[in-house]
């Protein structure tokens, strides 16, 4: 092993540099962003671009803020009164607006923790990007456990962000009910990224991986979506949403990248992959060989067999040597459908809740999740692979009061965790400690005897 363990390493990669080619392009089409349109259309115009200047400058401090914000705030070991005072506001506001999903993929926690199939309320939705615009948040992801294309509104929810100010707006999509005409609603609404999830760079792979749930999904129906909005983005001369597609590496996508990578480049703006984090699926990421000679490896060098590993794009493999503060506490906050508060995107089952923004979140309490275990257990129509879904565990039971993002955002329990990060004690948080997100790992890069790593 190599002596010196990187700081932080990212499970999203791809050829190119992403991150810059999405700022540049954002900075260069600022003036169809829909938010900027609004504020110029209340300003009575922009003339002398002034305004769009600002709009320009302030996505490229959130985009500098997306690492350097928890960066900072790590070193200045901020938490509790310290944070509070820094006045750092959350970077990007993940609302579930639809968390029911109409697929059944085998790598998904949907699989293994029971997920609702639930929409979320209008009312919640305003109040959450009415409370997003007045901190300052400049982005939000309107999905974050569901399929967000199930919502019917969602051109709305877009288009109302947009008018608040928010300056990027993004889904997350499997792109299975992308057609013709929510296409043209998404385009028309404003909507700023979209990112695919499409795993495989051929039909059997794909249809393996992205498995239907009420339906068959097809390889061919998906991959015409795809292209199909790409031509009608280009028809309708309108440069957003910017396009990404990402594919997670497993033991049978890894020899499929090239394929990947050829089949969306000329109709997808981004092209990536991801490092696969294990979810319950228990779906292998390494060939057999591989695997053996890590094992191997372990075994000499008396490291426990339960280490993190992880294999890059490269092949490249590497160890984990340590854990590092989550960046996410600093970044990001997750709102279910139903208004619970997470402070993490790998809280699946939103078992360490840092608030509520809506009575409905424990008014209801655990119903919502209680009715997939029946019908899972019942084996009803959508419900057929889910035969090891469990219930989610509750480690935290926060205050049953309503409250705004703000006061959550800056408020104990958040901060406990924060604090908990610095002091290097990530495994006292039951939800942390078993966390798959690599990011929150150091990695020495191991060499294998044979270099079989990189098969």
């Amino acid at each position: 092993m190599s002596d010196t363990p990187h700081e932080r390493r990212y499970a999203i990669q791809g050829r190119r540099n992403s991150e810059a080619e999405r700022v540049a392009y954002m900075i260069e089409h600022m003036s169809q962003n829909k938010a900027y349109r609004y504020a110029a259309e209340r300003a009575g115009g922009d003339p002398d671009g002034v305004l769009l200047e600002q709009f320009r400058e302030r996505f490229r401090r959130y985009r500098r803020e997306w690492r350097g914000q928890p960066r900072r705030a790590i070193e200045q070991k901020l938490y509790g009164e310290s944070f509070r005072q820094a006045n750092l506001p959350p970077l990007c506001v993940d609302i579930e607006t639809a968390a029911v999903c109409d697929l059944a993929c085998p790598f998904c926690f949907r699989q293994w923790i029971a997920t609702p199939d639930k929409l979320m309320r209008e009312d919640l939705y305003r109040r959450i990007i009415d409370q997003c615009s007045a901190m300052g948040v400049p982005s939000v992801k309107l999905n974050w456990r569901g399929e967000p294309l199930l919502q019917p509104r969602l051109p709305q929810f877009i288009d109302y962000a947009k008018r608040a100010g928010i300056l990027e707006t993004i889904i997350n999509t499997n792109a299975v009910t992308l057609d013709e005409h929510k296409s043209r609603a998404l385009i028309e609404a404003g909507l700023d990224l979209v990112i695919y999830s499409f795993d495989g760079g051929s039909k059997t792979t794909y249809e393996r991986m992205r498995v239907g749930r009420f339906k068959e999904n097809h390889f061919e129906a998906v991959y015409t979506n795809i292209r199909r909005f790409a031509r009608i983005r280009q028809e309708m001369g309108a440069s957003f949403p910017r396009t990404k597609i990402q594919m997670i590496l497993t033991e049978e996508t890894f020899g499929e990248q090239e394929s990947f990578f050829n089949l969306f480049d000329d109709c997808v703006d981004d092209v990536s992959v991801k490092a696969y984090t294990e979810r319950g699926g228990k779906l292998s990421d390494l060939p057999q060989d591989v695997g053996a000679a890590l094992k191997g490896f372990l075994q000499e060098h008396n490291i426990p067999e339960s280490t993190a590993y992880w294999r890059d794009m490269e092949g490249n493999l590497f160890l984990a040597a340590g854990r590092l503060p989550c960046e996410q506490p600093y970044q990001r906050m997750m709102v279910t459908h139903d208004g619970r508060v997470s402070m993490c995107c790998y809280d699946w089952g939103m078992e360490y809740p840092i608030g509520y923004v809506d009575e409905e979140a424990f008014a209801e309490g655990d119903r919502q999740y209680e009715i997939i275990m029946e019908k899972a257990r019942s084996g009803a129509k959508g419900f057929e692979l889910l035969t090891n879904v469990k219930m989610p565990r509750r480690y935290i039971d926060p205050p049953k009061q309503v409250q705004s993002l703000d006061d959550i955002w800056n408020g104990d329990i958040v901060n406990d965790l924060r604090r908990m990060h610095l002091e290097d004690r990530l495994e006292e948080v039951p939800v942390c400690t078993r966390c798959p997100f690599k990011e929150t790992y150091r990695w020495v890069k191991v060499e294998l005897p044979n270099e079989t790593a990189a098969r």
